[in-house]
């Protein structure tokens, strides 16, 4: 392949074609990536100058000379060297780096990405090193800057030429991660300020938002929460998610402060411990009953007794549903009572037990437990106590079922901490073919006898 071939030039090229084109190519071709294939492409280019510039001093010379004997004819004064005008050196594109750097500053983003692309249209980055250094002052901008937006970054990607998916990076993986980040974080701000503003507008829209943000009394938690929607619970813990784990600073930069206790207030998955312990206490306590009253030696009807209290507590729980329904339009006096009445440990700002949606239907299988007792007298106390007791412990245990365990915890930091490691270096042959080898030494090593 000749000089004119890996440039993509015809070999009439001009010297200007013959430098965009090495610029061109230069944004894919690096010498940290592949040193051969950049020094074939900085040959062709310094082979293909030399030849443009001989073709056009030649072209000079053959039409300078009819040129110097038509002057000579007329007896005009010939021109010398010092009457010839040298070429201007190129100078830098305007606006200059540091009037660039203040356009960012003042937030100006548009114009600054209109100057990127005036420089680099220029013949002043033609140089390899040129352009390193101009690229190190771009990603400083983006280092120092206090705000850009995420639009701005992509921007000026684009204009860069700057690709993680081909490897064209300005800097070490660390750097830009970071860099991401803060892109990804700036993204996250807008959308939760733009949510925020619209509840503000409406007291409709972004009401995930505010229940995880906004200073609200407990009351008003409450009672927007009561109201949420599947939809509205997922964006809710999709935003609490993304501050805890990945922007714990976003808060701050927003000058609010985020629901501490986040995960009690989302809604219970399942009551199954509750009724289950009902059916089994309940159950439990009418066969001790009937096995001392008169009916002791019936045995059919203790058999039959568990199997008809899945009806009765199907009539109750749907007794439940109305009352709860009727118990959310007093949320607010409900809260009140319960923050008066009940401990911290139950109450949780309203996100909780409370005393009109959960400890008055508790007293109803309570009572249950009381009436059937029978004559025997420390069954007739002991009973509606553990009933009303586990039906509240059950119930709590239930409304924190947005709290994940210990593991879960455990592996969601492991799995974030796993996501920042540099996965990209294995794409690299080289250090696909160490792990290689050096899973081939240990299973020789493994398979190897041991000689006494």
């Amino acid at each position: 392949m000749s000089h004119w071939q890996l440039l993509g030039l015809t070999a009439d090229a001009d010297e200007r074609s013959i430098k965009r084109a090495y610029a061109q190519r230069l944004k894919t071709c690096r010498p940290d990536d592949d040193p051969e294939a950049f020094q074939r492409l900085r040959e062709a280019y310094e082979t293909s100058l030399a030849e443009a510039r001989w073709r056009a001093e030649a072209d000079d010379d053959v039409v300078l000379a009819p040129l110097a004997t038509t002057v000579a004819q007329h007896d005009a004064p010939v021109l010398t060297l010092e009457h010839v005008e040298a070429p201007a050196a190129i100078s830098p594109p305007q606006p200059s780096l540091e009037e660039m750097g203040q356009w960012l500053d003042e937030g100006r983003e548009r114009q600054v990405v209109d100057a990127l692309r005036h420089w680099l249209a220029s013949e002043w980055l033609l140089p390899f090193e040129r352009r390193q250094q101009f690229d190190q002052h771009v990603l400083e901008w983006l280092e120092s800057a206090p705000n850009w937006s995420a639009a701005f970054f992509e921007g000026v990607c684009q204009a860069m030429g700057w690709d993680e998916t081909q490897g064209l990076l300005p800097c070490e993986y660390w750097r830009w991660d970071r860099l991401i980040r803060r892109c990804e974080m700036q993204a996250m701000e807008q959308t939760l300020r733009a949510d925020l503003a619209r509840f503000d507008a409406d007291q409709i829209h972004g009401q995930a938002a505010a229940l995880l943000l906004k200073p609200m009394s407990d009351a008003q938690r409450r009672g927007m929460a009561d109201y949420f929607t599947g939809l509205d619970w997922q964006q809710f813990s999709k935003f609490a998610e993304t501050i805890e784990y990945q922007y714990p600073e976003l808060p701050e930069r927003l000058g609010l402060k985020a629901l501490d206790n986040w995960r009690d207030w989302l809604p219970a998955t399942s009551f199954r411990g509750v009724y289950l312990f009902l059916w089994i206490a309940l159950a439990a306590l009418l066969i001790a009953s009937l096995l001392s009253s008169l009916y002791k030696r019936d045995g059919v009807v203790v058999a039959l007794v568990p199997l008809f209290l899945p009806a009765l507590m199907w009539l109750g729980m749907k007794a439940y549903e109305f009352w709860s329904t009727g118990a959310v339009f007093a949320g607010s006096l409900d809260v009140r009572l319960s923050h008066w009445l009940l401990p911290r440990s139950l109450y949780r700002q309203g996100a909780g037990l409370l005393v009109l949606r959960h400890l008055l239907p508790s007293a109803v299988p309570a009572a249950l437990a009381f009436s059937w007792s029978g004559n025997v007298p420390w069954l007739r106390w002991v009973s509606p106590v553990v009933v009303f007791l586990g039906t509240l412990y059950f119930t709590n245990a239930a409304l924190r079922g947005g709290k994940p365990s210990m593991w879960t915890r455990a592996s969601r930091a492991i799995k974030l901490k796993m996501g920042r490691l540099p996965w990209h270096l294995l794409k690299r042959e080289g250090l696909l073919v160490l792990v290689a080898v050096a899973a081939m030494a240990v299973w020789v090593y493994s398979k190897m006898k041991v000689v006494v």
